[in-house]
């Protein structure tokens, strides 16, 4: 795919998600917190007394329900697929539709399972492409490893396991801080460390990991309340997060990045992907941050495209709107980047 889309791509219309909105009363909160803190504590109960085969199969099971009842999740699962896809017809979309639902249900029981699979991640892993990372870190800038919410992400903490190489997630938090807790005491170990992202100390933390030369996990491919900017994705204008793009503009850091993709057969294959290092090109920051931040958002939709039912499209991605003002922004961004690119080639 070239990186030089043609700037009328941008001209699609933007998603709007009215339709599906859950109108929850406000009193319900408290609740609703209470038996989601109740259920996960049973999930991870049920994690550590059952084999990961049976959890992957309890988890399909809970898809497919989530499918047929979940309508509103559903919608908005189809809509994505039908702006983005408008090529294959609505069988295949709905298949994927299918799928994505099958996966996710997996997905979430196998977090439920995550120390057990980090210790039996040799017979579950297979890495493609490691010299991408190695390479990357032997530079001794540190490591932007770009994830994506794709196949099964949460495993680059069995593979922080079995390469010995510290690495540090950022992630945003869950509205209970009681699940936070439990969802952190999954993934951290000795290895992998979780920075949450909305603390006063947070970016101090982010850029200390990278110049003691370690593995910064960063996503950019949600809608999310951290500092973002407007560039296109699938040819929409979405709201991106920076940070990935900001921080390898600063520190000088390799851009890798991973995706972890389900088999049929209930293990997983990891693939690393070499990015590179950004150095500032162009007069102003803003340029800059948006040429990286465009090349990262192609370099996900190749990704994504290659197998679209292991990616989250119950995530509202385009959830956001640019005013005008940001949209005619982005246009001339877009527009400069690509001039500039053709010089330069």
């Amino acid at each position: 795919m070239s990186s030089d889309r043609p700037q009328a791509e941008t001209e699609i219309r933007q998603p709007t998600y009215d339709e599906f909105k859950k109108i929850r009363p406000v009193w319900t909160t408290s609740l609703r917190r209470g038996i989601e803190y109740a259920v996960f504590r049973f999930g991870l109960f049920l994690g550590r007394k059952l084999s990961l085969p049976q959890l992957q199969k309890m988890g399909r099971g809970v898809g497919s329900f989530a499918y047929r009842v979940l309508r509103k999740d559903r919608g908005i699962v189809e809509k994505q697929l039908e702006l983005i896809f408008p090529e294959f017809d609505a069988e295949q979309r709905n298949q994927w539709t299918r799928e994505c639902f099958g996966h996710f249900g997996q997905m979430l029981f196998e977090f439920l399972s995550l120390p057990q699979i980090v210790f039996n991640e040799a017979n579950l892993l297979e890495v493609e492409n490691e010299e991408a990372l190695t390479n990357a870190v032997q530079a001794e800038k540190g490591v932007i490893l770009l994830a994506m919410h794709s196949g099964n992400w949460e495993l680059i903490s069995a593979y922080a396991k079995r390469s010995g190489l510290k690495m540090n997630a950022a992630t945003t938090n869950f509205p209970d801080a009681r699940v936070n807790e439990l969802i952190e005491s999954q993934r951290e170990h000795g290895n992998m460390e979780i920075l949450r992202r909305g603390s006063s100390t947070a970016i101090r933390k982010l850029l200390s990991c990278l110049r003691n030369k370690e593995v910064l996990v960063l996503a950019i491919d949600q809608d999310t309340n951290v500092l973002s900017t407007w560039v296109p994705f699938f040819g929409i204008p979405a709201k991106t997060p920076v940070g990935a793009a900001v921080f390898a503009l600063k520190t000088g850091a390799s851009v890798v990045s991973y995706n972890v993709i389900r088999q049929a057969n209930g293990t997983f294959r990891m693939r690393f992907e070499t990015l590179g290092n950004f150095v500032r090109q162009h007069p102003e920051m803003e340029q800059d941050v948006y040429a990286v931040t465009r090349k990262m958002n192609l370099h996900l939709e190749q990704r994504i495209r290659e197998n679209p039912q292991q990616w989250a499209w119950f995530h509202r991605r385009w959830r956001h709107r640019p005013s005008e003002e940001e949209l005619r922004k982005m246009k001339a961004l877009e527009q400069y980047v690509i001039e500039s690119s053709s010089k330069l080639n």
